[in-house]
Order: structure tokens, then sequence, then C-alpha cells
């Protein structure tokens, strides 16, 4: 008896840091802005969170949306992954970073590394 109780106990404090966990990621939801450095070009994104999913768009250097098809939230760490295109190739991006606020620090890189910028983006209306 003592140790289902244990366990019911165990259980619920679990699913209680669960929820706490998704109640304390960042909400991003929302258009974000800001240079990409050494580009001249501004990355945009539009979000979308469920909990501590992230789902939405990146537009590329032409103004094109890109689809992110992976996307998370943990705390204040961001981690997208982002169909493009580069020159009529598809290239998957990797971007990465922290939130704070109103503004995100964001490493942006090809899939194998070959590329990569910093960019600091801030929400926008």
């Amino acid at each position: 008896m003592m140790q289902t109780m244990r366990r019911a106990i165990s259980l619920c404090i679990l699913l209680s840091l669960a929820l706490l966990s998704s109640a304390l990621a960042a909400d991003i939801t929302g258009k974000w802005k800001g240079p990409m450095e050494g580009t001249g070009s501004d990355v945009v994104l539009e979000l979308k969170t469920d909990g501590a999913t992230v789902t939405g768009t990146m537009s590329d250097s032409e103004g094109k949306p890109r689809p992110i098809t992976k996307g998370s939230i943990d705390g204040e760490k961001i981690s997208l992954t982002v169909a493009s295109e580069y020159q009529g190739n598809p290239v998957t991006l990797l971007v990465t970073g922290t939130v704070s606020g109103d503004t995100m620090n964001l490493k942006i890189q090809t899939e194998d590394g070959a590329w990569g910028t910093d960019a600091v983006v801030k929400r926008s209306s």
C-alpha cells in the first residue's frame, strides 16, 4: 500500500514538472525580424507555439517564406529546422538560439555546416 502511494506521488510530481516546463517555455508566437550578420539581409520568422512545439515559417533573403519542418522551445532555448533553397537546390537550415523577452539571439547554419551566420531578431507587430 505504501509503495503504491509513493508511485502515485512520484507520478504526480513528474506530471507537475512536465506541465511547469511547458508553462515556462517562452511565448514566441508572432512575427520576429532582424539582420543576419554579414549578409545585408533580414531574417523574418512567423512563429506559432503549441506547448513546446514551434511551427511557422522563416523567410529567405528574397522574402519567400520557407516552412519550419521541426521546431521546439525549451525554456529560453529555441531550435528550428527549416526547409529552404539555394540556387534551385534544397537546403536544410538549422536555427538555434536563446529567447530573452522580445529578443532572440540566433545561430543560423546549413545542416552540413558549410555556411552559417548569427542574427539578433526582435518581436515586431
